[in-house]
């Protein structure tokens, strides 16, 4: 197996997470497995990322509470809208892919009408319940929103196994574009979704794949990732995207933000839309609510304002 963009960039984002003592060696070495599949592989990766050896494999800070196997929403924490909220409905929805059954879960408002829709990407373990809450928070502000779940191929995100979810991860580039090209004709075709008006945005790992699908995806026409990594193969065919993009970053997320000028520069000289905004003092995932360690509410709730307003700039009529 050869080691793609995204990949790489989810086994770098362990790497920090060890460095910064969140994790254990043993753990970055099991999750990094769950990717590669191969152990030299991962441990020739890891040794080039300056992570040591086995004599290095400390437990994580004392200070620093414990990692959940699946991340579950912290009461109290974020925006947050209700799955009884009678200004939306939800459902989970299944359909054919190009391999197997998708899986997503999606939000509208409840009101007869139709809407811009917006296909939200989560982070690498899969959709957890903060990204349907993101398509709750889309469907309350006037969107229909649909939130994969890339791990579909496996049978979908496991609420118990997040070894299931990164497996995942081990996908293809192409075989995860053509699930999220399959997701965004599928909403296109929804009746109360205004076909023409179709925008993505994500985070993390689902941020680097929100610029993968307005790369790939003549339909999307505004792109928001957030603290999403460009694979080269992307930002060659961005250079002539039709969509809007706006990218968000976080100032203290250097393996990402680092990226922004070079990408930037590229697609303004080709004549492309593209803003950015970075926020300082803000880390890595700094938009999950469910992540104490990185969540920054103040730069969370710009973002959010900021996406909002994008979308509604070029996908509203």
């Amino acid at each position: 197996m050869q080691l793609q963009h995204h990949q790489r960039y989810v086994i770098e984002e362990f790497a920090e997470d060890y460095q910064a003592r969140k994790i254990s060696r043993r753990e970055l070495m099991r999750r990094s497995l769950l990717i590669t599949g191969s152990i030299p592989m991962t441990a020739t990766l890891l040794f080039a990322l300056g992570c040591g050896d086995d004599a290095d494999d400390e437990p994580p800070a004392p200070t620093q509470p414990p990692v959940p196997a699946v991340a579950t929403t912290a009461a109290g924490i974020g925006p947050g809208v209700s799955e009884t909220d009678p200004a939306i409905q939800t459902a989970t929805v299944r359909f054919q892919g190009p391999a197997s059954d998708l899986i997503g879960y999606l939000a509208r408002p409840a009101a007869a009408g139709t809407y811009p829709g917006v296909i939200v990407i989560h982070e690498n373990q899969g959709l957890l319940d903060h990204f349907k809450d993101v398509a709750r928070r889309f469907a309350k502000e006037g969107f229909a929103a649909l939130s994969v779940d890339l791990v579909s191929r496996l049978g979908g995100t496991s609420a118990t196994d997040a070894s299931v979810n990164m497996m995942a991860l081990r996908a293809s580039r192409t075989d995860l574009v053509a699930d999220l090209l399959a997701y965004t004709n599928y909403l296109k075709t929804q009746t109360f979704v205004k076909p023409a008006a179709l925008g993505v945005t994500g985070y993390c790992f689902g941020g680097g794949y929100s610029w993968e699908l307005a790369a790939a995806s003549p339909d999307i026409k505004a792109s928001a990732p957030h603290y999403g990594s460009v694979s080269p193969e992307a930002l060659e065919l961005l250079t002539t995207t039709t969509a809007a993009l706006l990218g968000i970053y976080g100032a203290d997320d250097a393996r990402i933000t680092g990226q922004e000028p070079m990408v930037k520069e590229r697609l303004l000289a080709a004549g492309r839309v593209i803003e950015t905004k970075i926020y300082p003092g803000a880390p890595h995932a700094f938009f999950n609510e469910t992540k104490p360690n990185s969540y920054n509410e103040a730069a969370a709730k710009d973002a959010w304002t900021q996406t909002l307003a994008w979308f509604r700039k070029y996908l509203v009529a």
